[in-house]
């Protein structure tokens, strides 16, 4: 149902040494285990990557960082966004 994937959820992670939470909608938790997937990667270790460029919140940069890559995919195809 469309509605389950703007459902909240809250998870922690341990990020360079520290433990962390963020919460995102369950749409952008499966698109981000899918991309660690595909990179196979563990979600932390993707999460640490973008914690060190970040300069946002972490949950904003996650985010932001799944919508790149999305359109970085999408100009690939030759798909316009």
């Amino acid at each position: 149902m469309a509605g389950d994937d703007a459902e909240l959820q809250r998870r922690s992670f341990r990020i360079a040494g520290h433990q962390t939470s963020l919460s995102m909608e369950r749409a952008f938790w499966d698109v981000f285990r899918r991309m660690a997937q595909a990179d196979r990667r563990s979600m932390t270790d993707l999460l640490a990557e973008i914690d060190l460029q970040r300069t946002v919140g972490l949950s904003r940069a996650v985010r932001v960082y799944i919508l790149n890559r999305l359109r970085s995919a999408a100009s690939s195809r030759g798909e316009t966004t």
